[in-house]
């Protein structure tokens, strides 16, 4: 009993249905039928319109020449024809497209009657032109004022019949009109209807529906805003954010109001964005489907975060791309505790296997930029108590290049810069999270010295000794730059971690190196000391014949040798007298007003027997006035071993000493030979302690003379450089301060410390 019915009503609504698909589809037809007709009768509407308005155009050429005739008339007539025959041209052309428009013979007619009483007219014209007699003038004047009078009366009788037709299409486009306003407004009331029932039905049967889809929505919602670990960002085609979640917030620090509609580049570092990494990873996802990726983030206010991230592309049913969802997750911290463990290893494998210190501290800056910090200085003491960098690096190497500047032209003074000095006394470190500008401005000593600082860009720094045990090396200064990120707590921890072992790995560097270079002096001390006293024996036994034999020749040749070896053996002691006290960190200078120029004369007049025995041509070219404050046993030395070098590599070449002024507060000595020089390879290093250029591994001396020459040199103040083309000799130029700043020991701001070899 129960089926009857319900099928009735499914009948009853399968034919309410097909009724109105049917009414719908009949008033569509019937509309679309009106909309064509309407369009025909406006068309035609519009047709006879521009009949219409080429009658009126064929009026105006008609009066423009009968206006033209009788101008020319009046001025004697000689320009008639001229004068009038565009206004005929354009008439003629009128009434051409006229009966081409009109579709009616009998319009067609009207357009000939006209052009036929305008062709009279002309006549006319022409006959009252070329009339002899007045008698004749008077005949063609009253033909031509009938033809004028046919013309005006042809054109009215086309515009009447042209204002006819135009006057009962209107009327037809009126009537099409109504019946068109009476359909829509039939269409509407039919479709409010359909509209009525259907929202009805559908409001039946979505209503369980879309009351599912808002708690499916409220669920997932929820779910969503619960999710505070992890960022979750939609965005549309474009790459633009388009929904973001409460962790998005927390994590990257933009409200939804204030991120809705920006591009996600603003999540990247400013250098990724600028090489399109952006784009490059939208694109990416987009080919693959998903991407997993992890790198640096940038949150609201400019800081930075270790982030996993995963890119999905969104598309449709049919595969068409509707956008891109972003996870986002903050592994800093977990990438933190990683690279504490991997910097720690390296670490200990440096440390290890590195026998060199300055080589350990170049490579614990390495490590620290840029795990830690965006740059690194790394301090160290010297014996005599004052603070040396040692290495220097930025990830940015202008940057870099600006530190070094900075420390070459502005070198630390006691009590400069105060933090480091804090630190080193208290052996507490220092983290300043926030470094205000002022604060830099003030620590600056010129307006140049605050350029350079500015040009780095601090934004955080921290400042951490090198302790080993009760005593203090040196200290690491970390900085970041500004509106990167900031140090923490647990970089603080992690640095002081490294500097620990850093400085117990420099100390054991340093004993080990100093036992091994004790070891091997001692060694090479004894050959090099045995050598000129086994020569200086023989050779006061062969005087002591000769003069037995008297043969006083030889005894003086003997005696000129003797004086020779004497003048090495007390080189050598010397050089081990200053290398003992460099070593000990003792005051070197002495400093007092001394003519660099008459040094150089006495130590040239000194070697000129040696010079000759060598076969070099020893030329000494000198500029008056080279006076200053300086150490005259101590630049004796200098050009002594410069000099002693240059007869020992330029044998058989001449050999040049060179005094002058650099400028007005410096004074320059050169040395030059035109031996077989250096190899470019060993000449960075021809300034390091036990090392000797390869070419000289056949003659006596143990790599000092050149490192106790640039030491001294540099405890003047001064720089000493060398310059050589192998197979072309060497040159070495000192450039001294008159006034030097005297110094305790010579390690001053250098170039990142390369590997290096000495020639002596």
């Amino acid at each position: 009993m129960a089926a009857g019915p319900r099928r009735a009503r499914q009948e009853e609504g399968w034919g309410l249905a097909a009724s109105l698909l049917v009414a719908l589809v009949l008033l569509v037809l019937s509309v679309v039928a009106l909309l064509l007709t309407r369009a025909s009768v406006r068309s035609r509407v519009m047709e006879r319109s521009l009949d219409l308005q080429e009658v009126g155009l064929l009026g105006r050429a008609f009066s423009d020449k009968v206006s033209l005739a009788n101008s020319a008339l009046l001025a004697g007539g000689e320009s008639l024809s001229r004068d009038t025959a565009p206004a005929r041209r354009r008439f003629l052309a009128t009434a051409e497209r006229l009966a081409a428009r009109l579709d009616t013979p009998e319009d067609e007619e009207l357009v000939w009657e006209v052009r036929a009483a305008e062709q009279a007219h002309e006549t006319a014209l022409r006959a009252l032109m070329n009339a002899p007699t007045p008698q004749e003038q008077k005949l063609a004047r009253e033909r031509l004022a009938r033809s004028h009078g046919r013309v005006r009366e042809a054109q009215a009788q086309l515009e009447r019949k042209v204002q006819e037709r135009l006057a009962v299409e209107s009327r037809s486009s009126v009537w099409v009109d109504r019946w068109e306003t009476g359909l829509l407004l039939l269409a509407s009331l039919l479709g409010l209807a359909v509209a009525g029932v259907l929202a009805w039905v559908l409001h039946r049967r979505l209503h369980p529906l879309r009351r599912e889809a808002a708690a499916s929505a409220h669920r997932f919602q929820a779910l969503v805003e619960g999710v505070r670990d992890y960022a979750l960002v939609l965005l549309d085609t474009r790459g633009r954010v388009a929904s973001w979640n409460p962790g998005a917030e927390r994590i990257k620090g933009w409200g939804e109001a204030e991120i809705q509609g920006r591009p996600n580049s603003v999540f990247y570092t400013s250098e990724e964005a600028a090489a399109g990494r952006p784009e490059r990873d939208l694109s990416r996802a987009l080919q693959e489907g998903r991407l997993r990726t992890e790198g640096w983030r940038q949150r609201k206010d400019g800081s930075r975060f270790w982030a996993e991230v995963s890119i999905t592309a969104l598309r449709d049913e049919d595969g068409e791309p509707q956008g891109f969802s972003l996870v986002t997750r903050d592994i800093t911290e977990q990438r933190r505790q990683e690279r504490v463990q991997e910097l720690l290893a390296e670490a200990g494998r440096v440390f290890h296997q590195s026998l060199d210190p300055d080589l350990t501290a170049a490579e614990v800056a390495r490590l620290l930029v840029p795990e830690v910090a965006d740059g690194c200085i790394l301090y160290l003491l010297t014996p005599a108590g004052e603070l040396r960098p040692r290495a220097v690096t930025h990830v940015q190497p202008e940057r870099e290049a600006s530190l070094w500047e900075a420390l070459r032209r502005f070198p630390p003074r006691s009590g400069m810069p105060p933090v480091v000095w804090e630190v080193m006394r208290t052996g507490r470190s220092r983290m300043d999270v926030e470094v205000e500008t002022d604060d830099l401005a003030a620590s600056a000593e010129t307006d140049e010295h605050r350029l350079l600082i500015e040009r780095v860009a601090i934004g955080s720094s921290m400042v951490v000794p090198l302790r080993a045990g009760s005593d203090t090396l040196g200290a690491f200064v970390l900085l970041t730059a500004r509106g990167h990120r900031r140090f923490t707590q647990a970089d603080q921890v992690l640095v002081e971690e490294l500097a620990g072992r850093a400085a117990l790995a420099l100390e054991n560097t340093r004993l080990l190196r100093e036992a091994r270079e004790a070891v091997d002096l001692i060694a090479v001390t004894a050959h090099d000391l045995g050598n000129p006293l086994q020569a200086l024996q023989l050779l006061l036994s062969k005087v002591q014949r000769s003069q037995a034999a008297g043969r006083d020749e030889d005894v003086r040749k003997g005696l000129v040798v003797a004086r020779g070896q004497a003048q090495r053996l007390g080189q050598l002691l010397h050089n081990l007298l200053d290398l003992s006290r460099l070593s000990s960190g003792k005051r070197l200078l002495d400093a007092a007003p001394m003519d660099l120029g008459e040094l150089a004369r006495e130590v040239v007049e000194r070697f000129a027997e040696a010079a000759a025995e060598a076969g070099c041509d020893l030329r000494l070219e000198v500029e008056e006035g080279q006076v200053g404050q300086w150490d005259r046993i101590r630049l004796d030395r200098v050009v002594t071993n410069l000099l002693s070098n240059a007869l020992k590599f330029g044998r058989g070449h001449p050999v040049t000493v060179s005094v002058c002024a650099l400028d007005a507060d410096h004074s320059r000595l050169r040395v030059r030979d035109e031996g077989v020089g250096i190899p470019p390879e060993a000449q960075r290093r021809v300034f390091e302690r036990f090392e000797r250029e390869r070419a000289a591994r056949t003659k006596s001396g143990y790599g000092l003379g050149l490192y106790i020459a640039r030491q001294l040199v540099e405890a003047h103040g001064g720089v000493i450089r060398l310059e050589s083309v192998p197979g072309r000799g060497a040159s070495f130029t000192v450039d001294l301060p008159r006034l030097p700043r005297l110094m305790e020991e010579t390690p001053v701001a250098e170039s990142p410390p390369a590997p290096s070899v000495t020639r002596s």
